[in-house]
């Protein structure tokens, strides 16, 4: 029998792990480096943008075939590389965990501090208890939760987000044509440590293996695939689109005026100063709806993976929720006294360094299996594959020699 073919509501209905993926890379960070892009570079860089999208639409959808045709996730793809070795099956495990660990242990004080920032400049109130209540917000997201509620929220996040993002970019009324050049690829001087930070914000090796894991467990069907596909497209295109607003505006406003960017909220007084005090608040509210998507998704993701890991059942088992918590609590923290955990993360991000070009090859192995039949990469898809290979190396090696120079600087 024909399956009868989905309307568009049924589509993103059908959609979720995406949605977590998108919330958690359009966060704090990904609004600096943007706004750090807009007012540098002016409209630029915009192409290093829909290159991370398509890069990152790419890996997910091999992850997809992986998982779905290949019954395979990244975890169990990593261990057959050598299934008869147990200590090659200790060290895929051991690193992963790692690997996502750090991730969320470093970065949610950043998202923490994100969402405390745009509720301070709204509401006026002491930082430390917008932290604290903040993390109190995400700490509920998590506590009282399941997979398909966190799914339906993070969807919600990423739509209110995109209406934010998108709507100020158009009252700032930017220079069409300036937009267009921005899509040819070009590297401006001075400009490639930026460049690579804004394809870096959205290729994160947590996301990819975040993915292969959620989708192995939400679809089994062939059908299944396009929904799948369609969930990849539909969430990092409108994360795509969210980023470059974001570039838009403060390009639009900053690009030029020397202004450093030394936090997020640059760009909810840029608004602030060119569109009046409503647009402040605006984009504070954006800032906030970052933070908290990140915080709320990166935990949940370190939560989801470590279950895979260690064969927790998501369902009866609340050790996920246990270890979502121990990082929200610790970010929280150290929000409340503006603390950033640097070693945790400059160690986070020397190891992610390291394995996202591990897992962009192993994705690339994996989806060539024959046990994939018709689903197996074409030639197009290796192109591609390979290309995104190259990259992956470069953002890791950047991000290696990042952390060592600050290491000793």
């Amino acid at each position: 029998m024909e399956r009868k073919k989905k309307t568009f509501i049924e589509k993103v209905k059908a959609a979720g792990p995406a949605a977590v993926i998108t919330s958690a890379f359009i966060g704090p960070g990904t609004i600096t480096t943007a706004t750090n892009a807009g007012v540098n570079f002016g409209y630029a860089l915009l192409w290093a943008v829909v290159f991370s999208g398509l890069a990152s639409i790419i890996i997910m959808n091999m992850a997809s075939r992986l998982a779905i045709i290949g019954d395979r996730n990244v975890l169990d793809a990593s261990i057959e590389m050598a299934p008869n070795s147990k200590a090659w099956r200790l060290i895929v495990l051991i690193l992963i965990g790692l690997v996502t660990g750090l991730t969320g242990f470093g970065f949610e004080t950043g998202n923490l501090i994100g969402a405390e920032t745009g509720f301070t400049e709204i509401i006026g109130s002491p930082e430390w208890l917008s932290a604290l209540l903040m993390g109190m917000v995400v700490l509920a997201a998590i506590l009282y939760s399941t997979p398909k509620f966190i799914e339906m929220i993070m969807k919600i996040f990423v739509a209110a987000m995109g209406l934010i993002f998108i709507v100020t970019a158009i009252l700032v009324q930017p220079d069409i044509s300036e937009i267009l050049w921005g899509l040819v690829p070009t590297i401006p001087e001075d400009g490639i440590i930026t460049t690579i930070a804004l394809i870096g914000t959205t290729i994160i090796a947590i996301n990819l293996i975040f993915h292969s894991v959620a989708s192995a467990d939400k679809w089994t069907n062939e059908e299944d695939l396009q929904d799948s596909y369609f969930d990849s497209k539909l969430n990092v295109s409108l994360g795509v689109v969210m980023t470059i607003g974001l570039i838009i505006t403060t390009s639009a406003v900053l690009f030029g005026t020397g202004t450093e960017v030394d936090s997020p909220i640059v760009f909810a007084d840029a608004l602030g100063s060119s569109l009046g005090s409503w647009a402040t608040i605006f984009a504070a509210t954006g800032l906030i709806l970052a933070g908290l998507s990140s915080s709320i998704a990166t935990p949940y993701m370190v939560g989801v993976i470590w279950a895979r890991i260690f064969k927790w059942d998501m369902v009866k088992d609340n050790r996920p929720k246990i270890v979502a918590t121990v990082i929200v609590v610790f970010g929280t923290v150290l929000a409340m006294f503006g603390t950033a955990p640097v070693p945790i993360i400059l160690f986070a991000q020397a190891t992610s360094g390291i394995f996202l070009p591990f897992v962009a090859v192993l994705f690339v192995i994996a989806t060539n299996n024959k046990r994939l039949g018709k689903y197996k990469n074409n030639l197009r898809q290796n192109i591609f594959g390979f290309i995104m290979v190259a990259v992956m190396f470069l953002l890791g090696f950047r991000t290696i020699w990042s952390v060592l120079t600050t290491l000793f600087s």
